[in-house]
């Protein structure tokens, strides 16, 4: 009988399911719209990586398959954002490396984070730039971009630049 009783005991142990539940914890404020964080999808992240490299690599083709009709662009230095439309990012790319002979990126980290009071994700995307000068001269910068996602579409950019050690 305690056998039966055993046998019993762990067939009902072994045939049990353990279901998992993934809560994602809330964290953070986010003041304008009284919300939290959480951590939005990585292929937001990948997306935002994809868009950091291909500007690097010159490559506006890959660039507006990301980005939404009309894109705003905070630059590091400060000043007004400037507004540019899908069709106009091979220029704006053009005129952003003409100081350049070329230019290398290496990423360090990419975090999404979407606030639950809002349809946006908001990946920040932290990296090393090397920039090769046309007269030969190069530098080193630190970059952090904030890349603001809808609808798996780019619509703004906001950057900010520090002196590498």
């Amino acid at each position: 009988m305690k056998k039966l009783i055993l046998l019993f005991v762990l067939v009902a142990f072994v045939s049990c399911e353990t279901k998992t539940v993934e809560v994602q914890k809330q964290s953070g404020f986010d003041y304008g719209r009284d919300g939290k964080y959480v951590f939005g999808s990585d292929d937001d992240a990948q997306m935002a990586v994809d868009l950091v490299l291909a500007f690097a690599r010159k490559d506006s083709e890959t660039m507006s398959k990301f980005m939404g009709d009309t894109v705003r662009y905070a630059p590091p230095q400060g000043g007004k954002m400037i507004t540019s439309l899908k069709s106009e990012v091979h220029d704006v790319v053009k005129m952003l490396h003409e100081p350049y002979d070329s230019i290398k990126r290496t990423v360090w980290n990419a975090v999404p984070l979407k606030s639950t009071a809002a349809d946006f994700t908001r990946v920040t995307v932290a990296f090393k730039e090397d920039r090769f000068y046309k007269d030969g001269s190069s530098e080193s910068v630190r970059l952090v971009d904030r890349i603001f996602i809808r609808d798996k579409k780019i619509f703004r950019i906001h950057q900010w630049i520090a002196e590498m050690e």
